[in-house]
């Protein structure tokens, strides 16, 4: 039986991933203890939610965890990025990992050299929602709160209407 040249270029792709991951964990690249804090440097910012850092001398992309900021062609996307770059002024920062996604990024919560944490800043600015498919641990009750102060606000995109979360965005583009 044969397997088709997109399928098997799918699973290669994911075992490669995989791979990936695999290899910067016994790399060093992760801590591996929960609620520790590893610094690192920011050299990139991709968009408003994901960084690119330089720790132990390799270069890691970081999805901010349990936010989702306006994707790039969605209203707010260059607004929320900007707005990452001027919290990350000083590139120093600390990540909390929190897991490592598909795309073998970094999922984790960022804390600027300020002691801001950055996922929490961006909800309130209003240039991000609660992700409510992976927050669910006690900090998203209080970011809920904040997300729904910005909303009272009309703070960022809540100055629109009804603003599209990304995760319903996406599934709208691409059906």
């Amino acid at each position: 039986m044969q397997i088709g040249k997109r399928k098997r270029a799918a699973f290669v792709t994911n075992i490669v991933g995989v791979l990936l991951t695999v290899l910067l964990v016994f790399c060093g690249v992760a801590r591996g203890e929960a609620g520790q804090y590893i610094k690192a440097t920011v050299i990139k910012v991709v968009d408003g939610d994901t960084i690119q850092v330089l720790y132990k001398g390799r270069s890691i992309r970081v999805r901010l965890w349990g936010i989702d900021t306006p994707e790039w062609r969605q209203p707010f996307s260059k607004i929320a990025k900007k707005h990452t770059i001027k919290l990350l002024a000083d590139p120093e920062v600390e990540l909390e990992e929190k897991d490592w996604d598909d795309y073998g990024r970094l999922v984790a919560i960022v804390i600027t050299k300020k002691k801001q944490c950055l996922n929490e800043e961006l909800l309130r600015a209003g240039l991000a929602w609660v992700h409510i498919y992976y927050c669910k641990e006690a900090i998203c009750d209080r970011w809920y709160k904040i997300e729904r102060e910005a909303r009272g606000k009309r703070s960022g995109l809540w100055r629109d209407n009804s603003p599209t979360p990304p995760w319903v965005w996406k599934r709208q583009k691409h059906s």
